[in-house]
C-alpha cells in the first residue's frame, strides 16, 4: 500500500496495512543538529522529500503559511543570517526565527493600537502567483513519489495574532473587546481563507493542515462559549471551502482542549492533533469520544527528547495499542524529533515507530502478544 493510500484509509476508517505515521524535526534547531548544512541549504522539495524518506512517513508538508515552523509563501524571507531568519509578512509585520537555540516570535506587529486597523491595506492576493506555482510543482513531484501531501495555513486564531496584532495583545482583545477581536480575525483571516482556495485552484493537495494552538496544558485560552461564537463560524467555513474542492481538512491546536474537542468535530474536520499526553490530552478519551466521527493524529508526546531506552519504547508501544489498527488513526510524535534527543535515541524512535506501526490484529488487543 502506498503512503496516500494508507492515509486516506486511515481518514476513512478503514483498516490500512499499518498504521500511517507522519514524521519530522521539531524545529530549524533538531534539522542542523541532525542533518546538517547540505541539509539547510538545500530546497523545500528536497528537504521534504528527504525527511520522508528518513523517517518512512506518509505524509508531506509544503506550507502556504509556515510560522512558527518556517517560511511559506506567505512570509517574504528579508533576512537570512546563520543565527536567525526574518520574514515580511503582506501585511506589513515582521516574523522572527532564532536557529539556535530555536525561537520564533513576530518581530514587529502592524496594529498596535485599535485605530491602526483603520488603516490597514488590502493584500494583494496576485504576488503569491509565482509562490503558488512553485508550490505545485513541488507538490506534483511528492505525489508521484507515493505520499499524501498537505499545505499548511494558518488558524482563525492563530491569522490575527502571528500577523497583525501579537499574542498578548490578541488575548485581551479576546477578553476585554471580543466585537475588535473579530473584526481583527475577519481582517486575517478572510485573505488566508482566499489564498488558501487560490493555492487549491492551482495544486494538487490532498488536505490542508491548519494550525491553531487554541490551548496550554491545564486549558483551552479561553471558554468554550468564546471559542462558539467567535472562531468556530469560521472554522466551519474554512471547513466547506476546502471540501468543495475535494480536499481534506486538518486541524493542529497544541493545548488541553477538550473542552473544544466536539466544536472541532462540527465544524467537519476530518483529522485533529497532536494529542499530546504532556497538554493533559488523554487519547483513549478522545478515541471513545469522538473516534467514529473524526481521525486522531499524534499521541507521541513532545517530550520524546530526554526518554530512558525503555520508557520511549512502551511509550509508542502504548500509543499503537491504545488507537488500535482499525483505521481512523495516524502516528505523529507532538513535537517532533526535539534538538536535545540524542543520535542512539533519534535511532531508537525510528526502530521502534516502525515495529509497533506494523504490529496488527491480536498483537495491538488487550492481552495479546508482545513482540
Amino acid at each position: 500500500m502506498e503512503p496516500r493510500e494508507r492515509v486516506f484509509q486511515a481518514l476513512e476508517h478503514r483498516e490500512p496495512d499499518m498504521i500511517p505515521f507522519w514524521g519530522g524535526f521539531s524545529s530549524m534547531e533538531a534539522q542542523a543538529r541532525f542533518l546538517g548544512p547540505s541539509y539547510i541549504g538545500a530546497s523545500a522539495l528536497e528537504k521534504t522529500a528527504f525527511t520522508c524518506r528518513l523517517f518512512n512517513s506518509d505524509i508531506a508538508n509544503l506550507p502556504t503559511a509556515g510560522f512558527p515552523g518556517g517560511p511559506g509563501i506567505f512570509e517574504e524571507v528579508v533576512q537570512d543570517e546563520p543565527g536567525h531568519v526574518i520574514a515580511r509578512n503582506p501585511f506589513g509585520g515582521l516574523q522572527y526565527w532564532r536557529k539556535s537555540p530555536y525561537f520564533a516570535k513576530p518581530l514587529h506587529s502592524p496594529i498596535r493600537r485599535k485605530s491602526d486597523l483603520a488603516s490597514l491595506e488590502p493584500i494583494d492576493l496576485e504576488a503569491f502567483k509565482p509562490g503558488i506555482r512553485r508550490l505545485a510543482k513541488d507538490a506534483v513531484a511528492l505525489r508521484e513519489l507515493g505520499y499524501f501531501v498537505m499545505t499548511e495555513i494558518k488558524g482563525a486564531f492563530e491569522t490575527p495574532w502571528m500577523y497583525l496584532r501579537g499574542l498578548e495583545a490578541y488575548l485581551k482583545d479576546v477578553a476585554s473587546d471580543p466585537a475588535f477581536a473579530a473584526r481583527l480575525t475577519e481582517a486575517a483571516f478572510k485573505p488566508m481563507i482566499k489564498l488558501t482556495e487560490m493555492v487549491l485552484d492551482e495544486a494538487r493537495f490532498d488536505a490542508v493542515w491548519m494550525t491553531e494552538d487554541l490551548g496550554e496544558a491545564r486549558a483551552p485560552l479561553f471558554r468554550p462559549e468564546r471559542y462558539r461564537a467567535l472562531y468556530q463560524p469560521w472554522h466551519k467555513e474554512i471547513v466547506r471551502r476546502i471540501h468543495a474542492k475535494h480536499v481534506k481538512a486538518f486541524l493542529h491546536s497544541h493545548g488541553n482542549v477538550m473542552p473544544l474537542f466536539k466544536g472541532f468535530v462540527e465544524a467537519g474536520f476530518d483529522s485533529v492533533d497532536p494529542l499530546d499526553p504532556a497538554d493533559n490530552m488523554d487519547l483513549a478519551r478522545v478515541k471513545a469520544e469522538f473516534g467514529p466521527r473524526v481521525t486522531l493524529m499524534g499521541g507521541i508526546t513532545r517530550d520524546i527528547g530526554l526518554m530512558p531506552p525503555e520508557r520511549l519504547e512502551r511509550h509508542i508501544e502504548d500509543r499503537a495499542q491504545t488507537a488500535g489498527p482499525d483505521g481512523g488513526y495516524i502516528l505523529m510524535c507532538a513535537g517532533g524529533v526535539p534538538p536535545e534527543m540524542s543520535l542512539a535515541g533519534f535511532n531508537l524512535y525510528l526502530r521502534c515507530v516502525e515495529k509497533y506501526r506494523r504490529l496488527r490484529g491480536a498483537s495491538l488487543s488487550p492481552g495479546g502478544p508482545r513482540r
